[in-house]
This record gives C-alpha cells, sequence and structure tokens, in this order.
C-alpha cells in the first residue's frame, strides 16, 4: 500500500478554518477564495478516505475523523513550525521584554515561552506580569517591547473587551528580531476563544 503523505498548506487551512469558525474567515486570513479553500480540504478527505466534515444546521462540523485529523494536524503543524524556526532562528539572540496579564501567565503562555526558547535558545525572556493598564503604559513609554493584553477599554477607564490586543511599543519603531519571532509565535497561538486583534501601533 502506497504511503500517504499529508500536505502541510492543507492541514493549515483545516487548523484555520476551524479556529476561526468557518471557510470564509480561513479563506480571508490565507489569502485563497472560499471555493479553493473548499477544494483543499475535499482533496484532504479523497487522500484519508474518510469524510471530515457533516452537516450540521445551516453549517459544517467535524466528524470523528474529523476530530482526530484535527489533533494531529496541530500537532505535525507545530512541529513544522518549530523546526523552521529553529533551522533560521539558530543565529536570533539578545533580549525580549514582554509583558502580560496574570490569567495568560498562568494558562497556555507557559507552554509557548517554552517552544519559543527550544527554537531560539541564545534570546533571553524578561517578562512582566501586571494590569493592563499599566503594560500599555509601559508598552507606550518603550518599555516593553511586546504587551498581550486584554483589549485597550481598561486604560480609558472603560472594561476591557474579549480580544487580545498584541501591540507593539513605539509606533514606527522597528521590532528586534527576537521580539518580532516572539510576536509570530503568540499571533500564531492564542487560543480560539480569543479573537486576535493587532494594536494601532503595530509595525
Amino acid at each position: 500500500m502506497a504511503e500517504i503523505n499529508l500536505d502541510i498548506p492543507i492541514l493549515r487551512t483545516l487548523v484555520t478554518a476551524q479556529d476561526l469558525g468557518g471557510f470564509g474567515r480561513a479563506a480571508e486570513q490565507i489569502g485563497r477564495s472560499q471555493s479553493a479553500v473548499s477544494l483543499q480540504l475535499r482533496k484532504l478527505e479523497r487522500q484519508l478516505g474518510e469524510p471530515l466534515f457533516r452537516k450540521q444546521g445551516r453549517g459544517l462540523a467535524l466528524t470523528e475523523a474529523g476530530d482526530a485529523v484535527l489533533a494531529y494536524a496541530r500537532r505535525i503543524l507545530e512541529l513544522n513550525d518549530e523546526a523552521v524556526a529553529a533551522v533560521r532562528g539558530a543565529a536570533i539572540d539578545g533580549w525580549v521584554r514582554f509583558g502580560m496579564p496574570g490569567d495568560f501567565a498562568e494558562t497556555w503562555l507557559p507552554a509557548v515561552l517554552g517552544r519559543f526558547k527550544r527554537a531560539h535558545p541564545a534570546v533571553r525572556i524578561e517578562a512582566s506580569v501586571d494590569r493592563n493598564a499599566v503594560l500599555l503604559e509601559r508598552r507606550d513609554k518603550g518599555q516593553l517591547d511586546l504587551a498581550l493584553v486584554f483589549g485597550g477599554g481598561a486604560r480609558d477607564g472603560l472594561p476591557p473587551q474579549p480580544s487580545i490586543d498584541l501591540s507593539l511599543h513605539g509606533a514606527g519603531r522597528a521590532l528586534p528580531p527576537a521580539a518580532a519571532r516572539l510576536k509570530e509565535i503568540l499571533l500564531q497561538t492564542v487560543p480560539a476563544a480569543y479573537p486576535r486583534q493587532l494594536g494601532s501601533s503595530a509595525a
């Protein structure tokens, strides 16, 4: 029996569609038409010989096989991206000044930072945990390279919005390579429960 080699871009499309909640949003994210995304996923179904989606109301949901493939796709993509980062980023060094609220520091971020350190062992991360308003103020003053916060409303005395504002310090200032790479990894791994939103000062 011939070996089946799954296509990395198609697996990435599957994960993106699931995380963003639909083929249309995935198509916009990856820069392809919705019909092209549908063709990609049908190709994956043909490769595996199993339906990955089933009708649910007016939309589609993953089948049991689809759930299994999605879980493997996440693992494959993580290893793929980590391998590429390790080779391309072997020469990256320096410091990254990174701020986050306590909720993030205690949940999914330790695994993300561990992944970053494995790929870029020469980079040192100076992490700060504080309230949104303090992190945003320090970012604006150039004391942080990256600030991962719940929206920006809290700074103006408004309730924080249910989104992630991954903002850069000082509009117009170039981000150091190490910080740019950490930002890229964070944007890839922000939990699907939080819509991703780039801060207005991002370059």
